[in-house]
């Protein structure tokens, strides 16, 4: 298994609450938390891993001036890498203020930071005693762990013994580098399963259906065992084959995006609770029994479709994304209790609640066009006053478009179309977004990596 890209799914895993968890112009964290009784998941496992060798105690860690550390992910560390009972961690030689920018609604400040945690070698496939009681050099991204926003998580994609910088420092573009494996070969059939499904001259919800960039992002073959995946889950089935864990590592991220109706009715996934090393599957947890399970299951299919009514085979692109732009945020109502009942942010609620926030609304029109053959993607930036908002890119006949149901909804009930097709300028003609605009659900990239089209559609 090729490092780099183990540990870039890894932090994919992490990323969510996954892959970007923000609100609209209010809006905080989106967290996806256990419903039952209102407990909240951790890293629990990683208590149980811990090897028994004992390594020796790290040198008293002397203070002096902190260094900043401003980053949406990546960092450049120098210090030295221990482990003691409460696990394995990073311990940089000189206190770093840390501005974790990801989660672009809620940026997290981790001041005089001299103790980053870092994964256990069984997690991340990283055999950290090596360089026990050296110093080190690792460039990696920060991340949280998913339900935990108190920890901070050290993830590095290289590991050089010695002091290669003169201190450490924020690396905002560093990532890990794409490896042959796993990669879509257009080639290569998807299932059938994943064909766009018309009867009788109308769209109708497909659950199999991924999003070009999922499939872009995990490849053919996991495509197979989504496909399989998901036929198990709307059966009710409790257990699945997983024959690659990376699969089971990027799965809660897939769910977040592409599956709305899974964390409607089963708990979150968790690799570290629902993959099973030994017998290489993976588990699903069900809230509800069967009757209810089939219950939600149409009522949900059956608002999607609605939805999906707005657009027409024969359609060009350009109309269905308007007429289900039009037909999404015609029939939205921003949830503010989502501010602080965070599983109201799921993008179901919009399917069977009609509400959400910001990024429930960009998800869900995602999804919806991905069920017409339109690519999306996801855009999300910080404003002035440290709140976010995200939206959607649609790709029409080879350029990108701002589209933001959202916004849409403050003007005349989401009935028009000011905020749909825009340009840069138009996008950011309120100041939004004027403190950069980042693109993408699985990895994240700079506006200048992307195709908007200069001019907005004509409306």
């Amino acid at each position: 298994m090729n490092l780099k890209k183990t540990i870039s799914l890894l932090l994919m895993l992490i990323l969510l609450c996954s892959s970007i968890c923000t609100g609209c112009c209010t809006v905080d964290i989106l967290d996806q938390t256990d419903t039952n009784e209102g407990k909240t998941s951790g890293v629990d496992t990683l208590d149980t891993i811990q090897s028994d060798t004992q390594y020796p105690e790290p040198e008293p860690f002397v203070p002096v001036t902190p260094i900043d550390i401003d980053t949406i992910g990546g960092v450049v560390i120098v210090g030295n890498i221990n482990c003691d009972d409460q696990g394995w961690y990073i311990q940089p030689i000189q206190p770093l203020n840390i501005n974790f920018e990801y989660f672009l609604d809620n940026p997290s400040v981790f001041p005089e930071q001299t103790r980053i945690a870092m994964f256990d070698p069984k997690l991340d496939g990283i055999e950290k005693a090596l360089y026990i009681g050296q110093t080190i050099t690792a460039a990696g991204t920060f991340a949280f762990y998913r339900d935990d926003f108190e920890t901070l998580y050290f993830t590095p994609y290289t590991i050089t013994i010695g002091k290669n910088a003169e201190n450490s420092y924020s690396a905002p573009d560093l990532r890990p580098q794409d490896t042959p494996e796993n990669l879509y070969d257009p080639s290569t059939p998807l299932p059938k399963y994943m064909d766009t499904m018309i009867v009788d001259g109308k769209y109708y919800y497909n659950a199999f259906m991924l999003s070009m960039e999922a499939i872009e992002f995990m490849g053919n073959d996991f495509a197979v065992f989504y496909v399989g995946f998901v036929d198990a889950f709307l059966n009710y089935q409790t257990e699945f084959p997983c024959p690659d864990e990376q699969y089971a590592e990027m799965l809660s991220t897939i769910i977040y995006y592409e599956l709305p109706l899974y964390n409607a009715v089963a708990e979150p996934f968790e690799y570290f609770r629902h993959y099973d090393h030994e017998k290489g599957t993976v588990s699903i947890q069900y809230k509800y029994d069967k009757e209810t399970f089939e219950k939600i299951k149409g009522q949900f299919f059956e608002a999607a479709n609605e939805m999906l009514t707005a657009a027409k085979p024969g359609q060009t692109d350009a109309e269905m994304a308007k007429n289900i732009y039009h037909a999404l945020s015609s029939r939205m109502t921003y949830d503010y209790s989502a501010l602080t009942e965070f599983e109201r942010k799921e993008n179901y609620y919009a399917y069977l609640n009609n509400s959400g926030v910001c990024i429930t609304f960009a998800n869900v029109y995602n999804q919806l066009l991905t069920q017409v053959g339109i690519e999306t993607t996801l855009a999300h930036c910080d404003s002035t006053d440290t709140i976010g908002h995200s939206w959607s890119i649609v790709t029409l006949d080879g350029q990108q478009y701002f589209c933001d149901p959202t916004y849409e909804l403050s003007y005349d009930g989401g009935n028009g179309y000011r905020f749909f097709g825009m340009n840069y300028a138009d996008r950011t003609a309120d100041g939004l977004g004027s403190m950069g605009i980042r693109i993408g659900r699985y990895y994240t990239l700079l506006l200048d990596e992307s195709n908007i089209a200069p001019e907005s559609l004509e409306q």
